[in-house]
């Protein structure tokens, strides 16, 4: 277990689990998962981290073979009395997505200052967050994304299945929030991968990721 702590000094425990497999084991479909985000979403075609402008898996794996798959598990247990007073999934939803979204996008923002963009490439979870508190560029309606250096794109906008690649690498299934499940989701689950050249690098990423949680 890890113990998070959040900028406004809350501690959330969170169970990481991390699989350095060869990118060819991992379960793409780019037509079905970004035709899920054009159906789902509504950063489809708008936001400068998402489907169509994100990269196709199946171009990554013939370059980086080596890949460092990486999970973070937060228990709904540990949501605040507020949190679980309240009827409203989407708090429900959001009060986890946040804490993990954070703790691995950090994570993978500190792994990836070790390598050039052309040694690594890191794909995270959800929406890209580069900017900051600054809107996207691509949302103001420009064609170019002012953070290139923070810019990230989703495991899910390159195509890539993320239950069925974490249930085949880790024996864990995602569990899903809806509007009548809300109060008996047991956990939320975020995953993030890391995709080197070499078998070299990619036990350069293991290390740098163990030193992380145990720091």
């Amino acid at each position: 277990m890890y113990d998070y702590r959040t900028n406004s000094g809350k501690i959330y425990p969170l169970e990481i689990g991390i699989k350095f497999i060869e990118s060819k084991e991992i379960i793409h479909d780019y037509s079905l998962i970004t035709n899920l985000c054009r159906t789902e979403c509504k950063n489809f075609n708008f936001a400068g981290g998402c489907p169509p402008r994100a990269p196709k898996f199946e171009d990554i794996q013939s370059e980086y073979k080596y890949s460092v798959l990486m999970y973070a598990k937060l228990y709904s247990s540990y949501k605040s009395v507020k949190v679980k007073q309240s009827n409203r999934y989407y708090i429900h939803y959001r009060s986890q997505d946040i804490i993990l979204h954070n703790c691995l996008t950090k994570q993978g923002y500190t792994v990836m200052r070790n390598f050039t963009s052309n040694e690594a490439i890191f794909l995270n979870n959800g929406y890209c967050m580069g900017c900051g508190s600054k809107r996207c560029a691509f949302k103001s309606g420009e064609n170019i994304c002012k953070q290139p250096k923070r810019r990230t794109f989703s495991l899910e906008a390159t195509g890539i299945n993320v239950a069925e690649t974490l249930k085949s690498t880790f024996g864990i299934e995602l569990q899903w929030y809806n509007k009548e499940n809300y109060q008996h989701v047991e956990y939320m689950i975020k995953v993030v991968g890391f995709f080197c050249k070499s078998s070299e690098q990619q036990a350069q990423v293991i290390q740098l990721i163990n030193n992380l949680f145990r720091g």
